[in-house]
């Protein structure tokens, strides 16, 4: 039918929803995020090229520590007592439709009984080709892995735009699975060391 009309919106929290708050981050959860520049022209031309899959960014993203990171939400009533154990997770979600599927991901080794100040620091790093700078998110997940169930509970998360990442050593703040960084999540965050490697095809901002 013409005219204005509504669509009911699932609003189950879960990792598709965690990459979609980080679109809006981009102006701090402030109103309407501006369309990239491919998708206002009149002429489109050859779609790699208006989609800046011409221009891949390279980015390698090293995870060294944590901070204050809180037990699951999702954690057992008789399992409050025990230490976590987190690990990091990250995904290289990109607009372009070469990209792969499923996405590529990184995951970091597990820090046993830490979660006050979990120190990762290892040499390999997360590595990946954004062939879509315009619309790629890098996803950020904290778990931790419970021993005796061999289950991963989601911890908090964060994601942010490439467009938006710089170099250099940064922090990640982390949300819950409701959003939210209140709480015992409220000064939860990553440590991590964010590199954009240059090549022929590569470009650096």
């Amino acid at each position: 039918a013409m005219g204005c009309q509504f669509a009911s919106m699932n609003f189950t929290r879960n990792k598709f929803m965690l990459v979609n708050d980080g679109r809006f981050r981009e102006n701090g959860n402030t109103g309407y995020v501006l369309k990239p520049e491919y998708l206002c022209s009149d002429s489109l031309g050859d779609l790699d090229d208006a989609m800046g899959c011409h221009r891949p960014r390279k980015v390698t993203i090293r995870i060294l520590s944590g901070f204050c990171l809180p037990k699951s939400m999702d954690t057992k009533p008789g399992m409050q007592k025990r230490t976590i154990n987190p690990f990091v997770v990250v995904t290289m979600y990109d607009g372009s439709p070469a990209s792969l599927l499923p996405p590529p991901t990184f995951s970091s080794g597990v820090v046993k009984g830490n979660g006050l100040n979990p120190i990762w620091n290892e040499r390999e790093a997360a590595s990946f080709t954004c062939l879509n700078p315009a619309l790629g998110i890098v996803s950020f997940a904290v778990y931790d892995h419970d021993d005796v169930s061999k289950k991963d509970l989601f911890i908090g998360g964060a994601a942010v735009p490439v467009r938006c990442m710089r170099e250099g050593y940064r922090c990640v703040s982390l949300f819950d699975s409701n959003n939210s960084r209140s709480g015992a999540m409220k000064f939860s965050s990553l440590f991590v060391k964010v590199r954009f490697v240059s090549s022929c095809r590569a470009w650096r901002r």
